[in-house]
């Protein structure tokens, strides 16, 4: 007991030295979480204040507001949506350039997730619109690859049909559309393929005996 005490004594200062070093640790700790935690709620602030003028259609936000909320708030996850609703106001005013730009922005910073998957999505349904077909195909087969769980992959096959159909492919898009069709849960891109899909039977009956009940591969997308 007595070594015990001895020790602590002659190491008393190292102890208290150490003590306060731990102490402002978790200090430096606790302030980046509460300042972290401040920058969302700021982010979210500044992001909601745009979204929230209904009654006002001549003051809805437009893609330079949503820039500047991105820029203000780059390190909050606002500042992220921000940027991804400023590329889909862009592409709304056929801006799709300028869309494409800001969606391989978000892209970029988040790398996966929801908002990576919409971003994806985005950047080659620009360049659809762009009328760049073989770089938006290319760009709708990484969406089906990285996102396969996620609903983009499905507006993806769908971006995918249309393009065969414009490119005078009617059994490349059928396949697409049966591949759609095989979603077990109805939603508006299995409504739209189901009539774009009866569309295309009525153009081209020889297709109506067609057997697509295969998957169609990514890397066949582009035949």
């Amino acid at each position: 007991m007595l070594n015990a005490l001895a020790w602590l004594e002659i190491h008393r200062k190292h102890l208290l030295v150490g003590f306060a070093a731990l102490i402002a640790l978790f200090a430096v700790v606790y302030l980046w979480r509460h300042m972290a935690a401040q920058r969302e709620l700021d982010g979210n602030a500044a992001l909601l204040s745009l979204r929230s003028r209904p009654n006002q259609p001549e003051a809805s936000a437009k893609a330079a507001d949503y820039l500047k909320v991105a820029e203000e708030h780059a390190a909050s996850s606002a500042g992220v949506r921000a940027r991804l609703l400023a590329a889909a106001a862009y592409f709304a005013d056929n801006r799709y350039a300028e869309a494409q730009a800001e969606f391989s922005r978000v892209l970029t910073e988040e790398g996966s997730g929801v908002l990576a998957a919409q971003a994806a999505f985005g950047v080659a349904a620009s360049l659809d619109a762009l009328d760049k077909q073989e770089e938006a195909i290319s760009k709708y087969q990484e969406v089906i690859s990285r996102f396969s769980d996620d609903s983009v992959a499905l507006q993806a096959r769908l971006g995918l049909a249309r393009l065969h159909e414009s490119r005078k492919q009617p059994e490349n898009a059928l396949r697409y559309y049966d591949e759609i069709l095989r979603e077990r849960e109805p939603g508006s891109v299995v409504q739209a393929a189901t009539q774009a899909r009866e569309e295309l039977i009525r153009r081209h009956p020889g297709l109506s005996g067609t057997n697509t009940t295969s998957s169609v591969t990514v890397g066949s997308a582009g035949k």
